[in-house]
Parts: C-alpha cells; structure tokens; sequence
C-alpha cells in the first residue's frame, strides 16, 4: 500500500513538472513581447529541466536503463550530438532533438487525474479567447503566424472543453443532448475562423481545416484501422513529402496562383526548401546542422526550417530522423484504443493530428510551450473519465442493489 501511495505521488509530481513547465512559459512568452525576447533563447532549457523531472518521476531509473525504447532515444540523442560536431553546427540544436524525443518516449508513461485535465484543458484553452480579445499582431511585437499558433493551439484544448461538459452533462448529470453545447462548439469554429483570417495565419488555418474534417468524420470511420494507419502517416511523413510537394509547385508559380488570406500559397517557402533539400543531399547521415548560412537574399543568412520533422530531417541527419519518425508513428497507433473509445477521446485525437498540420509550416510542434502542450493533450487522448466514471457509478449501484437483495432475502428467510 505504501508503494501506491509513493507511486501516486512521483505520477503527480511528474505531472506538476509539466504542468508548471507550460505555465512558465506561457506566462513568459505569450504576454509580453519584450518578455517573449527575454525567455525564448532558453525555452528548450527550460522544457528540458521539466521533462528530466518528469523522466525521473513516471519512470524506475533501473528498468529504464533497460528499456529498448529508452536505448533507441539514447542512441538517436548521441548520434545527433556528434552529427552537429562533426558539420561544426551551433549546439543548442540538441536540446530541440533530445527534448522532443523524450516527449515522444513520456507519451505512454504520462497519467493525468480528472482535475488535472481540467485544469489543462481551461488553462490553454483560455488563450483562445485572450488572444482574441487581446489581439497580438504585429503592432504589438509578435509574428502573426506564432500568434496564429497560439490561438490554433488554445483552440483545440477549448472545443475540447466544450466537449468535456457537455459529455459530464449528457453521461453523469443525465441531460438529455445539451444541444447548446454543440451550437457554442460551432460558434467557436466560426469565431476560431474569423480570428485566424484577421491574423492572415495560413498553418493555423491548415490545422483548423484539418480538425473540422476529423470532427465531422464518423467514430465508426475512425474505429477502422486502415483509416486511422493513414491519418497517422498522412500527418507525420506526410510533412516531408508536402515540403517536397511545395518545392514542386514552386517551379509553376507564375501559373499556379491561388491565394488564401490575400498571400499566395506559393510565397517563400518553396525557396527555403529548395535550397535546404539541395544543401541537405550532399549530406544526408549527418544532416546540416543549424549554423547552416542561407543563400537566399532575402533571409540574410537566418536559418528557419519552417516546418518541425522537417527540420529534424534536415538538420540531425536520416538515423535521427528514421527514429523520431518511428517514434511519433508508433505513439500514435498506441493510441488507437483510446482515441475510439468514444467520441470525446476522439475529439483530444483530432486536435493532435490537427496539431501536427501547422508543423508542416511552422517548426510548432518540436519548439516549446508548444512541444509540451502537444504532450498533454496526448495525455489528455489516454484518459478515459467518463467511461471510468460510468463504470464506477455502475458498480456501486450494482453493489447497492445486491445488498439490498441481501437484506431483502434474509428479511424473507427470518
């Protein structure tokens, strides 16, 4: 007994690392610009102090020195060590590498209580509304792309929300459908469109697309395997090839003109690509590192990826891409069972397919708060509360009833 309870205490310590993780950064970086300057160097630093302490709390340091998966993280976190000494990059590319991968191995160790979920999904969720209300442009320092994440980002956690109350309503409480709910959800899509247009952020818009198509598609598409095994490509190794995709449609851009948000989808990231894929062939086991100079007049000389497996791809070489890419794949099948469980599990899935789409434009999901708050809603996807909670008021009212059976009996027999 004594053991549980020292269990239930590492799990909530662990959770509170990661939870407190988020709320330094977010605290630092989505108020103030001159604030965000300050913290954004050291925000891998920060997230990696969180989640070694979260490593030590979830995991026995014995059993984990023999783990496979752990060893795998190791060897990909050496391999990408040595490629930036050996290309002469910039070390703190690492920790972006390293960091992510170990919230890639933490995704199945992680266990949230009912409160914690709560309180995670508000918390993010409320930077939807915020930074809506308190629009953040550019006359207030931030690109308006990291605001389009912010805002893509609070938004999945606040339909999430949603979701959470009208189930409790509907399963717990009883009601009927809380149809409301659904209209408020639908208003949150319609507002969450008009704030992204305003923004012109066309990687928010992309996972926004993205978690209105997976919302609207049946449970019973999603309980199919093929279904889900493709949705999990399409949003992992699918990021490479769309970077491929791009640099294609790059070369018809004089004929192939569409816009979105008044900018053309053809706008400079084919460029970027282009010279990255070119620089990157020439040495594809080590990878370039990030001290690489782009060529390109208009960047002088800054390196930006633009796209987050993209840039593991690019920067730490095939063997560390090969395992973060079996890494994501496999966490993500491991989650099937949970993700079809119901439809308020599959709502938390959708918004982690649809946090993966804006990565196909923006660094997001490997850079944190981001990386974190992608690590929670995964963990948010494990957790089954009201299935949990069905079962629980089940089996005491089956109990109430077998004792008053009881009772009944040997009232009869006396």
């Amino acid at each position: 007994m004594e053991i549980a309870r020292k269990s239930d205490r590492r799990i909530f310590a662990g959770n509170m690392a990661l939870m407190v993780s988020v709320f330094v950064l977010t605290t630092a970086e989505w108020h103030l610009y001159s604030w965000y300057q300050a913290v954004a160097p050291y925000g891998t630093v920060i997230s990696s102090i969180g989640l070694a302490v979260a490593l030590l709390c979830y995991v026995d340091v014995k059993e984990m020195l023999k783990d496979p998966a752990f060893l795998l993280m190791c060897a990909a976190d050496i391999i990408a060590l040595v490629n930036l000494f050996l290309v002469g990059s910039g070390k703190g590319a690492f920790l972006t590498a390293a960091d992510f991968l170990l919230i890639l191995y933490l995704s199945n160790k992680i266990e949230l209580s009912n409160k914690q979920v709560i309180i995670t999904m508000c918390y993010v969720g409320s930077f939807f509304i915020y930074w809506t209300v308190d629009v953040k442009g550019y006359f207030k320092g931030y690109n308006t792309n990291y605001g389009g994440l912010i805002l893509i980002s609070g938004f999945f956690f606040a339909v999430y929300a949603l979701e959470y109350l009208r189930y409790y309503l509907v399963k717990i409480k009883g009601m009927k459908k809380a149809g409301w709910l659904i209209l408020l959800s639908l208003f949150f899509f319609a507002w969450g469109y008009n704030i992204i247009a305003w923004y012109r952020s066309r990687c928010a818009l992309l996972g926004l697309i993205a978690f209105a198509v997976l919302m609207i598609i049946p449970l019973k598409v999603w309980k199919n395997k093929a279904f889900y095994y493709i949705v999990t490509l399409a949003t992992t190794a699918g990021a490479v090839l769309f970077s491929l995709l791009y640099v294609w449609l790059g070369v018809m851009k004089d004929t192939f003109r569409i816009q979105i948000f008044y900018k053309d989808i053809i706008s400079g990231r084919e460029e970027i690509w282009s010279e990255l894929w070119t620089a990157f062939i020439l040495q594809p086991v080590t990878g370039i590192g990030s001290s690489y100079e782009m060529k390109l007049d208009w960047l002088g000389g800054m390196f930006e990826v633009h796209n987050g497996l993209l840039d593991i791809l690019i920067v730490h070489g095939v063997p560390v891409f090969a395992v973060t890419l079996v890494f994501i794949v496999k966490r993500f099948m491991e989650l099937r069972d949970s993700a079809v469980s119901g439809a308020l599990n599959k709502c938390a899935m959708a918004g982690v397919f649809s946090m993966m789409m804006p990565a196909f434009m923006e660094n997001y999901i490997i850079v944190p708060p981001f990386s974190i708050i992608l690590l929670l809603l995964m963990a948010v996807v494990r957790h089954r509360a009201f299935e949990d909670t069905a079962i629980c008021i089940s089996s005491e009212n089956r109990t109430d009833t077998e004792e008053m059976s009881g009772v009944k009996q040997q009232e009869n027999n006396a």
